[in-house]
């Protein structure tokens, strides 16, 4: 998932994530299934970080 934030602008890191979500740093060491797989599983925090990497205004 590095490789997509390197893509992304760096505003993207300063969304508030759930409590209960690992940080940007520790979900950049995620491959990008973790991250669809929680999202398709419900996992609070999962969806909204697949919807804000998948958000062109984050593209640079």
């Amino acid at each position: 998932m590095s490789e997509i934030l390197k893509g992304k602008k760096g505003s993207i890191k300063q969304a508030q994530l759930p409590a209960n979500l690992p940080s940007w740093e520790d979900l950049s060491e995620m491959i990008c299934e973790e991250i669809e797989r929680g999202a398709e599983d419900n996992i609070s925090g999962f969806r909204m970080v697949r919807k804000l990497l998948s958000d062109r205004r984050f593209d640079r």
